[in-house]
């Protein structure tokens, strides 16, 4: 349980830093709608993610798994569709891909920086 906050947060932390940076990419309302976003981007990478990447399973062999860099950005893009009345996350799909790369990478740095801490 505390690993999934733990990532969730992690996630979050890399779309707001990402935001932040490439504010021309992503658009947010406030922090709480971030936070809404990585917990729907955790529930469509857990849920949706697996069914589309097992269909487009041959495309990824032939693209030797880049096109997961796409799937990443549909999730996001997706993620940015479910809107709440004040809190909103925009983005483009290739704002979202774009995001999704970035957040990616920063969520993966973090989540190593938090992992070896409580080793």
């Amino acid at each position: 349980m505390v690993g999934a906050i733990l990532s969730l947060s992690a996630n979050a932390l890399a779309v707001i830093l990402v935001a932040r940076f490439l504010d021309n990419l992503v658009v947010y309302s406030n922090w709480t709608a971030v936070g809404i976003f990585a917990l729907i981007v955790g529930i469509l990478n857990a849920t949706v993610r697996p069914l589309v990447r097992a269909l487009t399973a041959p495309i990824g062999c032939i693209t030797l798994g880049l096109f997961s860099i796409a799937i990443n950005g549909a999730m996001f893009w997706l993620a940015t569709k479910v809107q709440f009345r004040d809190y909103y996350v925009h983005a483009d799909f290739l704002g979202a891909t774009i995001t999704a790369l970035v957040a990616g990478v920063l969520s993966g740095v973090l989540s190593a920086l938090v992992r070896d801490r409580n080793d």
